[in-house]
């Protein structure tokens, strides 16, 4: 009944995850793994292959660095995702998406559904709870689910994206543009061993992402947040970061953008400070 994608770095995923899986899930599925070992594919073409291969009506996209906590989940993903209004679940997420080039939790507030690891074992596992499901505009790419039938309107934007970045946002934007529902839900958690890699490939994809949907940017769902701007200054200060942390140089397009979104003197107080960082 489920069709579970994961693109696959080591070419498989482990028996520890095929076990727990089986041991969980509680309905009939199939595993449909995508070999990436020699890095052929980006995460768009490699979901999309999985998209085609599934014989499923329910489409359950997954990293495979992840363990199932809850039995049964299977059929809570089969139960969300009979509302026909509904087009996207997942376990993390936002209420709204910034008008800048900026990682979904950088719009807060965010809910989270899940148990998040340390992969160097140096700190302890947070544990993130939520009462209910949440209606939100986007959902974290390390596990979320759909239908085949939603995917016969949309798609990953493999002409667009060329790694493995912003797949996650750019689908949930797809389906929200579709007028479907996109939920975090409250009954299920997945424990996920990973975090985010902000590198020149994010920087890339992020501007990708920001021009792809500039006109519908910022998006949001949140009735309290509506007669806000939903321009961050923090998260236009941590894109910046992101080219300090690697020794990019600030490109004029990030200037426009800070320019045009947060106003002149903000970018020239930034553009100073980083002036000073690179001729220390």
């Amino acid at each position: 009944m489920i069709s579970l994608i994961v693109c696959s770095k080591k070419g498989d995923i482990s028996a520890q995850l095929k076990l727990n899986i089986e041991n969980t899930i509680g309905v009939p599925y199939e595993l449909i793994i995508i070999d990436n070992s020699k890095n052929e594919y980006s995460i768009f073409q490699a979901y999309n292959e999985g998209v085609e291969r599934a014989s499923f009506s329910f489409l359950c996209f997954m990293h495979e660095d992840i363990l199932y906590h809850s039995n049964d989940w299977g059929k809570s993903v089969i139960q969300h995702l009979s509302n026909p209004e509904t087009g996207l679940i997942g376990l993390a997420g936002s209420f709204y998406l910034l008008a800048i080039p900026a990682p979904w939790f950088k719009a807060k507030p965010y809910v989270k559904n899940q148990i998040q690891t340390d992969p160097t074992g140096v700190k302890s596992p947070k544990r993130y709870v939520i009462a209910e499901d949440k209606e939100v505009i986007c959902v974290d790419g390390f596990w979320f689910c759909s239908r085949k039938d939603v995917f016969k309107q949309v798609s990953f934007d493999e002409q667009t994206f060329h790694n493995f970045h912003f797949y996650d946002l750019d689908i949930s934007m797809q389906i929200h543009e579709k007028n479907y529902l996109i939920y975090v839900i409250a009954d299920l958690i997945v424990e996920h061993s990973s975090g985010g890699t902000f590198n020149s490939q994010w920087l890339a994809s992020a501007y990708r992402f920001y021009h792809k949907w500039e006109k519908q940017l910022p998006a949001n769902i949140h009735p309290a947040l509506k007669k806000k701007t939903l321009v961050n200054v923090k998260a236009f200060r941590d894109l910046l970061s992101v080219h300090k942390k690697n020794n990019y140089p600030i490109s004029k397009e990030t200037l426009k953008i800070g320019r045009e979104k947060l106003g002149l003197n903000i970018v020239t107080a930034y553009l100073l400070f980083y002036i000073q960082y690179y001729f220390r």
